[in-house]
């Protein structure tokens, strides 16, 4: 997590759910913003409503009932009803153990979380065999997982998008290739913070031909199982580069931001989408205006119990909430970590520590996160 800000967005091709084959063949050459309509085939909630048109409810039967075994996972990992609800599990002790961390997750959520996420940069090998462990568990419920990479933590945009970076991308590549399963990819998360000014590498033109090149780059080397996400902050104050920072439909699958509750977030919808005075709609109003259709992730979240003591209220009834009010976001996962003065852990000592844990066990245990499981998924 950068700043404690938080975006992502993924980046399927036009045509979707098509069966693991690349669409993206022209993806380096594409305009920065091509396609900011729905792309044909990669709504998550057409294909299972009875008539092939969207299913608001995302049920699978669009009345809002679940039916059983009506529950599907798309190739692009959307689930068909309800949502998922996943989490960072780094260790409590501060060693970032992730296994000690998922225990301890578990331990307070009382519920296996759908997405693991992990933060991986050059060319480190991933999904690693530790983390494989963890998400495929004996007797337990499979795991998807969530990856946020920098190709380059040394190079600028602009030169891993003239190729500089190319070698970690094809080291990465064949470990990607060597993973049987389907899984997120987030390519240089929150961007909005690391801009330059002209002629710095890092603009907003830089970026978005860096996450093109890359997406293109993967493509070429035959990677067909990563699910592309891209991932903003989101804040209201970064709401001018937004626009400007999107890659294009045809290499995001998923849209992403990060919120993360502070004193002024008082209930789940200011914290969900703010808009302010200068015309900002707030990030999910944005994102499903810029791309209809298209699935919304919170891939960091979280509230901040150091500012926020009535944050166990701002979770009650929030599966309601992201299903009535934000049916676009598809997937939910927690940042159970800490950082300077932010303390989002659902597993704090003290009267509301214990009192938020056991709120995040009741929004963790709605159906609405229930619905579909990532057994399913390819």
């Amino acid at each position: 997590m950068a700043g404690f800000l938080v975006v992502a967005v993924g980046a399927g091709a036009a045509a979707g759910c098509n069966g693991g084959s690349s669409t993206r063949s022209n993806a380096p050459n594409s305009g920065s913003n091509a396609g900011s309509g729905a792309d044909s085939g990669s709504n998550p909630q057409a294909s299972n409503a009875p008539d092939g048109s969207p299913d608001p409810n995302g049920n699978g039967n669009g009345d809002g009932n679940p039916t059983p075994g009506s529950c599907t996972v798309s190739a692009l990992l959307v689930p068909s009803c309800g949502a998922w609800l996943g989490s960072s599990t780094p260790s409590n002790d501060g060693k970032f153990d992730y296994s000690v961390g998922l225990a301890e997750y578990e331990a307070v959520a009382q519920n296996p979380p759908d997405i693991l996420h992990f933060y991986k940069r050059n060319a480190e090998v991933f999904p690693n065999s530790s983390e494989i462990a963890l998400s495929e568990r004996p007797g337990r419920q499979r795991a998807l997982l969530l990856y946020n990479w920098k190709p380059s933590t040394t190079l600028t945009w602009r030169q891993i998008a003239n190729g500089r970076a190319d070698d970690a991308i094809a080291s990465v590549a064949a470990n990607i290739k060597a993973y049987p399963r389907r899984f997120f990819l987030a390519l240089y998360h929150e961007p909005e913070n690391d801009l330059g000014g002209p002629n710095s590498g890092m603009t907003p033109t830089d970026y978005v031909d860096m996450y093109r090149h890359v997406v293109g780059r993967l493509d070429e080397l035959g990677v067909t199982n990563a699910v592309y996400v891209m991932n903003y902050m989101g804040f209201n104050q970064w709401a001018d580069v937004v626009d400007p920072l999107y890659p294009g439909d045809d290499v995001v699958d998923w849209i992403a931001y990060d919120p993360y509750g502070r004193e002024d977030h008082t209930d789940l919808e200011s914290l969900l989408n703010r808009p302010d005075e200068t015309g900002w709609p707030g990030f999910y109003d944005w994102a499903t205006n810029k791309a209809p259709g298209k699935p919304i992730m919170l891939a960091e979240w979280g509230i901040n119990l150091l500012d926020q003591p009535d944050a166990p209220a701002v979770l009650d009834g929030g599966a309601q909430v992201i299903e009535e009010q934000f049916p676009m976001i598809k997937a939910l996962v927690y940042w159970n970590s800490r950082g300077p003065g932010m303390e989002p852990r659902i597993d704090q000592d003290g009267d509301l520590g214990t009192e938020f844990g056991q709120s995040y066990a009741n929004f963790a245990n709605s159906p609405y996160f229930n619905l579909t499981t990532p057994d399913d998924a390819p």
